[in-house]
């Protein structure tokens, strides 16, 4: 059994504009300055009127009598000069580059201040990139005054949904909301009171009849009547796991009713989506939540029978204790806890405890209700334009000139080609054993080749690495070298492509474990119910640019086989796209499917492996998520 180096889990997407010739640097991605117009006055002529910048390859930058400074030699002044002065001038796209420059830093401290302003001016525009962008800081605290209500409505604008489908709501919820959420409440608290009072009364009889056997064991065994003392003891013994059960049973609704209690009385109160004492934090990760007012709420389709959570614990002095819902569970080494509940009713409440190894204690209450608790919203009209053409570049590398060898990446690539071709309709290309060159090659000739209404999905099995000091990423190449990364494929690379690319919808899925990119945003929980709505919204989420990425685990080695000729990842990912291949879905949903059969694959062989998935930041993400269409849904469509 070998493991993939931890490395670039959700690089390479996008291509260069033009041939493959020449060196590699010339598929790098520069910020072009083209010249103004040239003027022909007889044999003469002259460049009069501003330069204008665009994003392109070195060699399509050249062709068009461009210039440039070569990417890796770039810097925050050379940057600036080239999209500054149209951002002034009140391009939009110019502004959200700007606004990436101050983001990024590129070699001096970050600015989020100054990269909202930027974002925001672009924002007025309603360019979606930027849209999502501002609202990621907005999101994540990076602002001041940015609020999680305005990155919600940034979401929805970048993503066109006027009025959100199924359970969406607004974050400020109208007062016959509260009040049904805190009538359903009310109801979950009677009936755990009514079953504690059942409880009790079941206790008390149990408790009686157990003493009247105690006594008539003892008059038994004083009479020394044998057979009429086994068959009490036998009783008493029933009796006993009786109220044992009960007692548990009783211990439950307790708890219950506590939940519910405390998530009654902070509908009225201020509470933030994190609850903290003083260094010890616990953050709500997935699902994301919505606030209602005091009370934080997870929204559930009303169908559904358990939701995963998973919640992010710290202390300085480390974390003693981790209890949801009382029951105890353990963070892994990022301090993430998961689990599955169960879920009962219109509402479950729901307490996460924690202990540190001071002592000192917090807890973060929220709520899971379903969506028949708010109004179902209105379907959208389907697009005739359909879900477009469908792409898929698979590499798979696994004969090293100078790393170890790779057992599945071959016949792993295979598989998911073959799946992708046959039962969703994709138009594949396979690479086994790719060099740097190769990559390039194959993904300049899909830039060429697709269009704004085109698909594109990378699937990559192979070694990879990352350099910790400046959290570059990459793939190595069959042609690789150990001690140098100048023949490999960098994330950064791969973002400049990605952001270039004229594809509607990319998905990187890759059997690897880097995911230090991955933002989760709360429009990424937006879902339709069911039936004809559910279809609508595949169909609306499927036509909204979208860069997303998968991957077999976290910033950690992951497992090289455990499934025959697969990887435990490819497996899982093959086995799901069969069973899900009668109607369309979002890769959002696989995810979910496969994360908890992968975990539970690689605990069986002593190992933690997470798979991952979110969206690959600076690579012009607008929102949506890219939607597998089987091959009989993609013909009626068209």
């Amino acid at each position: 059994m070998r493991r993939l180096f931890c490395g670039l889990v959700f690089m390479l997407l996008g291509a260069c504009a033009t041939a493959p010739t020449g060196r590699l640097d010339s598929y790098e991605i520069v910020d072009c300055e083209l010249p103004g117009a040239v003027l022909h006055i007889g044999t003469a002529h002259a460049t009069t009127g501003r330069s204008r910048a665009i994003r392109t390859s070195a060699d399509d930058c050249a062709i068009r009598g461009g210039y440039f400074t070569q990417a890796s030699q770039a810097n925050y002044e050379t940057a600036l000069r080239v999209w500054l002065p149209p951002a002034e001038d009140g391009d939009p796209e110019a502004q959200y580059y700007v606004g990436q420059i101050y983001e990024k830093g590129l070699g001096r401290p970050a600015d989020e201040a100054k990269a909202a302003q930027w974002y925001k001016r672009a924002a007025d525009s309603n360019y979606g990139p930027a849209l999502t962008a501002l609202a990621m800081l907005y999101e994540h605290g990076k602002v001041a005054g940015g609020t999680a209500a305005q990155a919600l409505d940034l979401y929805r604008r970048a993503a066109k949904l006027d009025q959100p489908l199924a359970f969406a709501s607004d974050m400020a919820v109208r007062d016959e909301e509260i009040a049904a959420l805190k009538q359903q409440l009310s109801e979950t608290r009677a009936q755990a009171a009514t079953q504690r009072e059942q409880l009790q009364k079941q206790q008390r009889a149990l408790a009686q009849q157990t003493s009247a056997l105690r006594s008539e064991l003892a008059k038994a065994r004083a009479d020394a009547d044998a057979e009429r003392a086994r068959r009490v003891e036998e009783e008493l013994a029933a009796k006993q796991k009786s109220l044992d059960s009960s007692a548990a049973q009783l211990s439950a609704a307790e708890t219950k009713l506590a939940q519910a209690d405390a998530a009654v009385r902070q509908v009225e109160q201020p509470a933030p989506v994190a609850g903290a004492a003083k260094d010890l934090e616990i953050v709500l990760l997935d699902p994301k939540p919505i606030a209602l007012r005091g009370l934080v709420t997870i929204r559930v389709r009303g169908d559904a029978k358990s939701q995963a959570v998973a919640v992010r614990v710290g202390s300085p002095s480390g974390i003693r204790e981790v209890t949801i819902n009382g029951k105890a569970l353990k963070p892994d080494a990022e301090g993430v806890v998961r689990t599955e509940l169960a879920l009962a009713g219109k509402t479950t409440p729901v307490e996460v405890a924690v202990v540190d190894g001071a002592n000192k204690r917090a807890s973060l209450p929220f709520v899971i209700a379903n969506d028949s608790l708010l109004p179902a919203g209105t379907p959208v009209a389907a697009n005739p334009a359909g879900f477009g053409n469908y792409y898929a570049l698979v590499i798979g590398n696994a004969r090293y000139s100078a790393w170890d060898a790779l057992n599945t990446p071959h016949s792993d690539a295979q598989a998911v080609a073959d799946l992708l071709r046959d039962s969703y309709g994709f138009k594949t290309t396979v690479l086994l054993d790719a060099t740097r060159g190769q990559i390039f090659r194959a993904l300049a000739q899909l830039r060429r080749q697709l269009t704004e209404q085109d698909n594109l999905l990378v699937y990559y099995s192979g070694h990879g690495t990352w350099d910790r000091g400046n959290h570059q990423g990459y793939w190595v190449p069959v042609d690789g070298e150990k001690d140098s990364v100048a023949n490999f494929v960098s994330s950064a690379d791969v973002t400049d492509l990605l952001s270039v690319m004229r594809a509607k919808q990319i998905l990187v899925v890759a059997d690897s474990c880097y995911s230090g990119v991955f933002v989760h945003s709360v429009a990424e929980q937006l879902e339709a119910a069911s039936g004809a709505e559910r279809d609508a919204w595949l169909l609306k989420r499927s036509q909204i640019p979208s860069r997303k990425v998968m991957s077999s685990g976290n910033i950690r080695e992951v497992l090289d086989g455990g499934r025959g000729n697969h990887s435990i990842f490819a497996a899982e990912f093959i086995d799901a796209l069969r069973r899900r291949s009668d109607k369309p879905f979002e890769a959002r949903e696989l995810y979910r499917e496969i994360t908890p059969k992968v975990e539970e694959a690689a605990r069986g062989f002593g190992e933690q492996q997470e798979p991952q998935y979110g969206q690959l930041r600076f690579a012009g993400h607008v929102g949506g998520d890219f939607v597998f269409v089987p091959r009989a849904n993609l013909v009626s469509v068209r």
